[in-house]
């Protein structure tokens, strides 16, 4: 029996429009888990690739966010010309936080209530983690071990957990997916046939349980064996033998040939 639970679900974000949005997954996390008032992701040449600003700002953001205006020009040079990695400005209003995403791109985090001077350290510390995940992202490197090679650990694991957060929002986007709710819509039909609409819910559910599966996640030997004991165990009791052969005479090179045209 596999258990669905303890499968290490993940995504690898190979293409183009998975990374992109995994940045933006990374961006949303640093300013929940940081209390992040403003955040932006810039290019040193002052582009904004993405940003997370409130529809309506109160005095103190609607401060910052000027001062930040104002001073893109210097912020941009530093960056660009001098290699400035990351910068702490506190003012009367708020806290502004720079930190260097690689050579050509920076966050900026705009802070009304900062922490207290003990707890700057933690908060620094987690947004050039951010950075460099958001670095691994933005040079669209696969999340593999090559491609992380090097990186400190928590570095690998914020990256690694990325994969399991675009899995649970992605994969109903997936062709293993589509095929898998096609599959059981097609099987649901012809238990239906057979036991009635009454009754599929409770076979399919029964024979999942045997099983230990998910119809999601099931693979192609998986939805055979689900076949044969959809049939064996529950439809032969309630319909009978002459009707079960047949079932299985039928339904298994049907789903089978289904199975092959998803390859």
């Amino acid at each position: 029996m596999v258990d669905q639970k303890n499968i290490d679900k993940r995504m690898e974000a190979k293409n183009v429009v998975q990374l992109k949005h995994m940045l933006v997954m990374e961006l949303n996390q640093l300013k929940e888990e940081n209390d992040i008032d403003i955040m932006m992701f810039m290019g040193v040449d002052g582009r904004v690739f993405s940003s997370i600003i409130p529809p309506i700002l109160d005095a103190p953001q609607f401060k910052l966010l000027n001062l930040v205006k104002s001073n893109l020009v210097h912020i941009c040079n530093q960056l660009n010309s001098e290699n400035m990695r990351s910068s702490v400005q506190e003012y009367g209003f708020g806290m502004v936080v720079i930190t260097g995403v690689g050579d050509n791109a920076f966050l900026v985090s705009l802070i009304v209530n900062p922490p207290p001077s003990e707890e700057l350290g933690k908060l620094t510390g987690n947004l050039v983690r951010g950075s460099k995940v958001m670095n691994h992202l933005f040079q669209l490197k696969p999340i593999t071990e090559d491609h992380m090679a090097g990186y400190d650990t928590d570095v690998i694991d914020e990256l690694q957990d990325l994969t399991r957060r675009l899995f649970v929002e992605k994969f109903d986007e997936t062709r293993e997916y589509k095929r898998n709710m096609e599959l059981l819509d097609y099987l649901k039909k012809k238990i239906s046939s057979v036991v009635g609409i009454g009754a599929v819910d409770e076979v399919i559910t029964l024979t999942m349980n045997e099983l230990g599966v998910r119809a999601a996640y099931m693979n192609d030997k998986q939805w055979k064996a689900f076949t044969e004991m959809a049939i064996n165990n529950h439809i032969r009791k309630s319909a009978g033998d002459m009707v079960a052969d047949d079932c299985l005479k039928t339904w298994v090179p049907e789903v089978e040939r289904k199975l092959r045209s998803f390859v």
